[in-house]
């Protein structure tokens, strides 16, 4: 099921298009990863900002994007990130990135994500 250390997240339908879900993977209420679906790619990151390491990034369940649903937006400080890349375009810090999980889309379009640590979880 989650050979290697890749664990499957969701179905690609289960993300919005232009929008983002996140995974809450050890039950601590809060979510440790997300993905944003942008047309034909899925995108996977840690929800952690880099400015202020371990601070969620959304205010509310799944809440990643900004109103325009262009960039990644850290609503505790403001910080927006391009999505495709996960680099920091404005805010407190520019020149840092989001830390980026390899994910990969299956032939049933189930999304899957490379997450070592929870090898043998699912």
């Amino acid at each position: 099921m989650n050979a290697g250390g890749w664990v499957r997240l969701c179905a690609v339908g289960d993300i919005p298009v232009v929008g983002a879900r996140g995974f809450d993977l050890r039950g601590s209420g809060a979510d440790d990863v997300f993905l944003v679906h942008m047309h034909d790619a899925v995108h996977g990151y840690r929800n952690s900002c880099p400015h202020w390491p371990g601070a969620t990034l959304p205010w509310r369940k799944d809440a990643y994007l900004d109103a325009t649903g262009s960039a990644i937006v850290c609503h505790g400080h403001g910080a927006r990130f391009d999505i495709a890349t996960g680099r920091c375009i404005t805010g407190p810090c520019i020149g840092r990135q989001l830390t980026a999980i390899p994910v990969k889309i299956a032939r049933d379009d189930s999304v899957w994500a490379l997450l070592p640590e929870h090898a043998g979880n699912g």
